[in-house]
């Protein structure tokens, strides 16, 4: 009220709360000075002198505009918009006609909205919400493994399900959801159904009960079910349908990383490896052993600093290191995590940058340390064993390279 009282007296364009008036204003072009003075003085002149101003007006002349306002209205959108309009959202249109023409203006509009919402559940609910991507072959978590760990994860990959879901997930898309998992598991026995909510907005009532329904459908087949990346809206609301952390049924983990790293482990756990930790040790050249250097580290300890100049290359023997960087705050933030028989350092040797992170020991570890010295020494004094340690540092260039590049076309598609 008070923005038109300014904008009239200042000769703007008026504003009206109604739908009509506005619209009128619109269509008439009402963006000159003359017409917004003259839209204020009418009132201004009725209040002055009287509501018999407003007899002077020509009632044809205001029946006029009303029929021009109302034909326009119709020609734009039952003619106009009848090829440019999708069908069903013509046939919305010519019902809201129809609803005003036998209940009224009011209740048509409202009939209008009704049928906007439910075309609108329809359609976000044929939108594809779900993305799966392949366990173990194309998608892992930031645990670096040996290639005997990696190559038994591939092996069993089928026994994970990854479902990446985005935006609100309600009645229309919950229910696909559920019978998509119902298919999956009457195809193949899973073991871990690993769900990233981070993306998910928020969820329904009718979706809250869908993943009940999933829950106790992991807890008849014998699989766990990982919720991944859940804000604490999500959280709340699953927790009051009932879904709840329960120990082999139900987890829930802070981010996707961790909750494919529960399933590896779990996995590997249940799956004998030839070789044991040590098997990548074990893979590599044979005579390089007396040319590699024993050290230990106590836990917490630092092992390659970042910005330092590359000079040794470090084979994990035992415990677990953790790669990190430092935020903006200062905050140490862990980029991923290496386990035994991983080659460490080899990048920055072949390109001579320096180092990108931080190597801390996460346990205490033991790691075998290749320095450029004994590189040299190994180039001069065995040209054979050089070349096949070049091969092998190669190959697992080539491996990690390959294994990122189908993460990304994974997370691209």
């Amino acid at each position: 009220g008070v923005l038109n009282v300014v904008s009239g007296a200042l000769g703007g364009i008026p504003g009206y709360h109604a739908l009509s008036l506005t619209a009128l204003a619109a269509r008439m072009n009402v963006d000159a000075r003359t017409v917004g003075l003259i839209a204020a003085a009418v009132p201004l002149a009725a209040v002055v002198f009287g509501a018999s101003v407003i007899e002077l007006i020509p009632r044809v002349l205001v029946g006029g505009v009303l029929v021009f306002l109302g034909l326009a209205f119709i020609v734009e959108w039952v003619w106009d918009k009848r090829k440019v309009l999708p069908r069903v959202e013509y046939l919305i249109v010519l019902l809201i006609l129809g609803g005003i023409i036998v209940r009224g203006f009011l209740p048509g509009v409202v009939l209008g909205l009704v049928l906007a919402v439910v075309l609108f559940a329809v359609n976000y609910g044929r939108i594809e919400q779900v993305h799966e991507v392949a366990f173990g072959e194309t998608y892992r978590s930031n645990v670096d493994r040996a290639p005997a760990e990696r190559e038994a994860l591939r092996k069993v990959g089928e026994r994970v399900q990854v479902l990446r879901l985005n935006g609100f997930v309600f009645f229309g898309s919950a229910n696909a959801l559920l019978e998509r998992i119902r298919k999956r598991v009457e195809t193949a026995p899973l073991r871990f159904l690993v769900m990233d909510l981070r993306r998910v907005s928020g969820v329904d009532s009718s979706a809250v009960a869908s993943f009940v329904k999933i829950a106790r459908l992991a807890q008849a087949n014998g699989f766990e079910l990982v919720l991944a990346g859940a804000s604490d809206p999500v959280r709340e609301q699953l927790a009051r349908g009932g879904v709840v952390a329960s120990e082999g049924v139900v987890a829930f983990m802070p981010d996707l990383d961790r909750g494919l790293q529960r399933c590896e482990d779990v996995l590997l756990a249940e799956t004998p490896l030839s070789g044991g930790d040590g098997a990548s040790v074990a893979e590599m050249p044979p005579g390089l052993g007396p040319y590699l250097e024993r050290e230990e580290l106590s836990e917490g300890a630092v092992l390659i600093r970042r910005d330092e100049q590359p000079r040794d290359v470090f084979v994990l023997s035992s415990g677990r290191l953790r790669v990190q960087a430092e935020t903006e705050a200062g905050t140490p933030m862990r980029l991923r995590t290496i386990r035994p028989g991983v080659v460490v350092g080899e990048v920055a040797m072949y390109t001579g940058a320096p180092r990108t992170a931080d190597v801390v020991a996460e346990t205490p570890v033991v790691v075998l340390r290749l320095t450029t010295a004994a590189i040299d020494r190994i180039e001069a004094e065995n040209p054979e064993l050089a070349t096949a340690m070049h091969r092998w540092l190669a190959r697992t260039l080539a491996e990690r390279l390959a294994e990122s590049r189908r993460t990304f076309e994974a997370l691209v598609d």
